[in-house]
């Protein structure tokens, strides 16, 4: 069984060596080449947020797992202030010192917890311009077209996606919810053991 692994916003697809490390079979494919089928795709953030894309574009999974992904943005004028945001922070991620934007983008409320080490070799403009989800289309009303088994999994402490978490499961006919405590937004890396073993037990 070999996981397909979609790291998110800023990531690099060696933030899943302590996947391999636990003794799964990972493959890490660039964010624009995800392969049209496989066992297991799992996807992170963003990341996830391009595996339900994916999955509901036809690729063919045996199961999947998102991690802190949300539905998207269904009202027009978040969508346009959310648009107008992420341009905001394009612009400063490629023209700010580098080092003051990314302690910045870590301040945010939503991504307390341990941040991993960023380049601005791991900045792809398309994240935010192409990838966000205020641009591309929201997808819960489409959930039940996923007939696979699904996970959602999301940290307590990140309400935000807790909710979205459990309202995917609502809408997805063979789904389940993974609530990890004392995590936030960046749940597998914040407790790793936890997440291996949730990730264990879905996936064998």
């Amino acid at each position: 069984m070999v996981i397909t692994a979609l790291h998110g916003f800023l990531g690099a697809p060696s933030d899943w060596n302590f996947l391999r490390d636990a003794g799964f079979a990972i493959d890490t494919p660039p964010l624009d080449a995800i392969p049209p089928r496989g066992d297991t795709l799992l996807g992170y953030s963003l990341g996830g947020r391009l595996a339900l894309h994916a999955l509901l574009a036809g690729a063919h999974y045996d199961r999947a797992i998102f991690i802190s992904t949300g539905l998207g943005i269904e009202d027009e004028a978040a969508r346009n202030a959310r648009r107008a945001s992420d341009e905001a922070w394009a612009h400063r991620f490629e023209s700010a010192d580098w080092d003051s934007v990314i302690n910045a983008w870590n301040a945010q409320p939503i991504l307390a917890g341990p941040a991993l080490p960023r380049t601005r070799a791991d900045y792809d403009p398309r994240a935010l311009r192409e990838w966000s989800s205020a641009v591309l289309p929201p997808v819960a009303s489409r959930l039940h077209e996923l007939t696979i088994p699904t996970l959602w999994i999301a940290g307590a402490r990140d309400t935000k996606y807790v909710a979205e978490a459990h309202r995917a499961a609502s809408l997805a006919p063979n789904a389940r919810v993974a609530i990890v405590e004392d995590a936030g937004h960046r749940v597998p890396w914040e407790r790793q053991e936890v997440f291996i073993e949730i990730v264990r037990a879905f996936a064998r």
